[in-house]
C-alpha cells in the first residue's frame, strides 16, 4: 500500500511538471505573438520634426519645428486633424501634439491619403537679438538634436470633419 502510495506521488509530481511546461509555452507563444498582432492594428505611422528657416510677418528671420507625417484615411469621415504620440525608435513616448490634416487644412477624404503638419516650435531673431548668434545657435542645434529622437508618431485620436458619404 504505502508503495502504491509513492508511485502516485511521484506520477503526480511528473504530471505537474508536464502542465507546468505545456502552460509556460503556450504563454511563451501568446506574448510572442501579441506584439506583432498589436502592430497590425495600431495607428503607428513614421514621423519626423524637420527645422524650416522662414520669415515672420515684420521680415524677421525665424526658425520653426515642423512635425510632419502621412496618413491614409481608413475612416468614414474626413480627417482634419489627428493627436498623436511622438515615439523614438524603441517606441516610448517622448512627447505629443496634434497635427492639422489635408491641403489648406480641408483634411483628408475617406480613403485618400494625405499630410498632416503641425509647427511645434519657433524661434524668433528677436531671442538671436537678446542672446547673441552663438547662444541662439546653441540653442537651435540643441532643439534638433531632441527633436531628431521622432520616429514614429503613434494616432491616439482623430478630429473628423463633415461626413462624406451619407447615411441613410
Amino acid at each position: 500500500m504505502f508503495l502504491c502510495h509513492l508511485a502516485l506521488i511521484q506520477f503526480l509530481r511528473l504530471s505537474i511538471i508536464r502542465h507546468s511546461v505545456i502552460f509556460s509555452a503556450i504563454t511563451t507563444l501568446l506574448a510572442a505573438f501579441a506584439p506583432l498582432h498589436a502592430a497590425e492594428d495600431s495607428n503607428i505611422v513614421p514621423c519626423d520634426i524637420k527645422l524650416v528657416f522662414g520669415m515672420d510677418d515684420n521680415g524677421f528671420s525665424r526658425v520653426s519645428y515642423d512635425l510632419e507625417m502621412q496618413i491614409t484615411n481608413k475612416k468614414r469621415h474626413a480627417i482634419n486633424g489627428v493627436s498623436v504620440h511622438w515615439l523614438n525608435a524603441q517606441s516610448e513616448v517622448i512627447g505629443n501634439s496634434d497635427a492639422t490634416c489635408g491641403t489648406q487644412s480641408a483634411g483628408i477624404e475617406i480613403a485618400q491619403a494625405g499630410a498632416c503638419r503641425r509647427t511645434i516650435q519657433k524661434i524668433g531673431e528677436r531671442l538671436l537679438k537678446q542672446l547673441g548668434q552663438e547662444t541662439w545657435t546653441s540653442i537651435i542645434n540643441s532643439e534638433m538634436r531632441n527633436f531628431r529622437e521622432v520616429k514614429f508618431c503613434n494616432i491616439i485620436g482623430y478630429r473628423f470633419g463633415k461626413s462624406s458619404v451619407n447615411h441613410y
